[in-house]
């Protein structure tokens, strides 16, 4: 995405990367609040982890377990690079259960390189080509297996983990140990994660929760709601409400 993308109109819009970057980035993103007031908004689990400039200083989101309401002042513009699933771990150095529901300064993971980034972006108009010209430079070869896993739950009809670990050709323990290390949480609570994320996705096409519940792979809508409580602290009814689509 050089030159710049064009001017984002809504409040939030993400992209598809360069083809040359798809496989080291899986969305790039802006997020402007308005110009009068302080804004909160609840950033939901996903199972990726984000590289982001506030404009100030360059962080990294890590994997988050649940909801998390985040407080941002009026005028705020982040701009944001969402990694691709099997990537994080080998670009940044550092095991993903160590960054697991923490946002830490970028220099503090990639030491000079991080620092090295954050100048440059303090003198940029356009951060955006500034953060993927970076990734562009960074030598980081993706981990097929799980970047394979995460394509799996994400799926239409995901296999449990003990075919999961059959297929990779690995034990269980195994698998829960890799998927610590390149998703911050063993395989369950990815496969939950991601489950929420297809919900999400289905919900505005579905004629029922219930309907919506069976075609995730719930037995019924009483499960769904039950993981919905328990990754966003919300109702199905209000998540569907507030952030489906």
């Amino acid at each position: 995405m050089v030159p710049p993308p064009a001017p984002f109109t809504s409040s939030y819009a993400e992209v598809l990367p360069p083809p040359a970057l798809r496989e080291r980035i899986r969305r790039v993103w802006r997020y402007r609040t308005g110009t009068t007031s302080k804004t909160t908004t609840l950033v939901l689990p996903d199972g990726c982890v984000d590289l982001i400039w506030d404009g100030t200083r360059l962080f990294v989101a890590g994997p988050d377990q649940q909801a998390v309401a985040v407080q941002l002042a009026a005028g705020t513009r982040l701009t944001g690079l969402r990694l691709a699933p099997g990537v994080a771990h080998r670009l940044l150095g550092v095991p993903m259960q160590m960054l697991t529901d923490q946002r830490i300064a970028a220099d503090a993971v990639l030491g000079r390189r991080g620092c090295d980034l954050q100048q440059r972006l303090a003198y940029d108009a356009h951060p955006m080509r500034t953060l993927l010209a970076a990734m562009g430079t960074v030598e980081v070869t993706p981990d097929p297996r799980m970047a394979w896993l995460f394509a799996q739950l994400t799926g239409a009809c995901p296999p449990r983990v003990p075919a999961l670990a059959r297929s990779l050709g690995i034990s269980e323990r195994s698998l829960h140990r890799h998927c610590l290390q390149a998703f911050g949480y063993g395989p369950k609570v990815l496969d939950r994660v991601l489950r929420l994320q297809r919900m999400l996705r289905l919900a505005p096409d579905a004629t029922s929760l219930t309907a919506v519940a069976l075609d995730v792979g719930y037995a019924d809508a009483t499960h769904l709601s039950h993981d919905v409580r328990r990754l966003t602290g919300l109702t199905s009814r209000a998540l569907v409400r507030d952030h489906a689509g």
